[in-house]
């Protein structure tokens, strides 16, 4: 594969491009007049020989032309790469439709939609990581029994929500008000894991009956590994489209609306760098289905990271698909850096 020349990666990319672009296999006819290469059909036949044994290509049926293979995707993902750069016009575009969101939530929302209207695959939009969120207000609430609820607000109107189980420890409504008052004090405006710390000390030096409450709510705080983050799903519906088989659609639909599944496809994919491909066999579900995702990870501030791509079937624009999430991965940063100043307090702006 290392030694292939110039004309047969170029009869490469035609293939891939041919293939992604009407579903068919490509002959070697069409690959000698698009690709414009100034040689023979039985020359560009003979250059895709080689690449079917490079095991780049494979032709489905004897008659037909070549369709690539997982090798062959990665080969034209890697040599193209460069060609993902998002447009001016493009960027512009999306800032305008993600810009001016209420919270959040809705940003991250929209973000998924976008996403999703932008490439035609399901979008996947990972909240960001709670470590660095910063905290404007914690509510507690009794669920009844030993159970209270504690509510974060943070200062881009992420909420999030913890149960806490206090044992046989029952707590009525006055000790209720102590304990939110006294955290309140303590934590507004520091990050979730800040927070944490901060509430653990102040457990310390609480009475009996408030303490063990804030104990409880020191340890809810303390940032998760990210295994139940948010998830956003945009478009799922196009994954009706795509696949040759109807229990392929199943398997990466399953994979879609299982949220720690699909969490994990973007944290695996992003392990390698940023932004990412993976593709068929590269991916959990590559078995089952031909699939691939292509993600970006995001940066929300304050330490805190996301992360968003899209699924869907292998054969698919990769250069158009990774511009699009890189698009809207840059956008959503810029949004969300918005959206966090406008909830600063005035005096803490510049």
């Amino acid at each position: 594969m290392g030694e292939l020349d110039e004309r047969k990666l170029t009869v490469l990319e035609a293939v891939v491009r041919g293939y992604v672009r009407h579903g068919e296999p490509v002959g070697s006819k069409r690959v000698a007049e698009e690709a414009a290469l100034g040689v023979s059909s039985a020359t560009v036949r003979a250059d895709m020989s080689a690449l079917e044994d490079a095991g780049l290509i494979t032709q489905p049926h004897t008659s037909a032309g070549r369709v690539p293979t997982d090798a062959g995707y990665r080969r034209y993902v890697d040599r193209m790469v460069h060609l993902a750069t998002p447009t001016p016009q493009q960027q512009a575009a999306v800032e305008r439709h993600l810009l001016g969101s209420v919270d959040a939530e809705q940003l991250l929302r929209r973000s998924s939609q976008v996403l999703s209207r932008l490439t035609r695959f399901a979008a996947l939009v990972a909240a960001p990581s709670p470590a660095g969120t910063r905290v404007r207000h914690v509510e507690l609430v009794r669920l009844g029994g030993h159970q209270v609820l504690a509510i974060v607000i943070g200062q881009t109107g992420r909420v999030d929500k913890r149960t806490l189980e206090l044992d046989e420890h029952v707590v009525d409504e006055h000790t209720l008000q102590r304990a939110r008052w006294a955290v309140n004090e303590a934590v507004a405006g520091l990050s979730l894991r800040a927070a944490a710390e901060v509430t653990a000390g102040l457990a310390e030096g609480c009475s009996e009956d408030v303490r063990p409450l804030v104990e409880a709510l020191a340890a809810a705080l303390h940032p998760d590994d990210g295994s139940d983050r948010e998830l956003f799903l945009g478009g799922t519906a196009n994954l009706a489209t795509g696949f040759e088989q109807p229990g392929q659609v199943r398997a990466v639909y399953e994979a879609v609306e299982e949220q720690v599944v699909a969490l994990q496809l973007l944290r695996d994919a992003l392990a390698g760098g940023d932004p990412a491909v993976r593709i068929g066999r590269e991916l959990p579900i590559g078995d089952v289905a031909p699939a691939a995702i292509v993600a970006a990870g995001y940066d929300a501030g304050e330490g805190a990271t996301g992360s968003l791509g899209v699924l869907g079937p292998t054969r698919m624009d990769y250069p158009r698909t990774l511009a699009a999430v890189q698009t809207v991965a840059s956008s959503l940063e810029k949004a969300l850096a918005e959206l966090d100043a406008d909830h600063d307090p005035p005096s803490s702006r510049a």
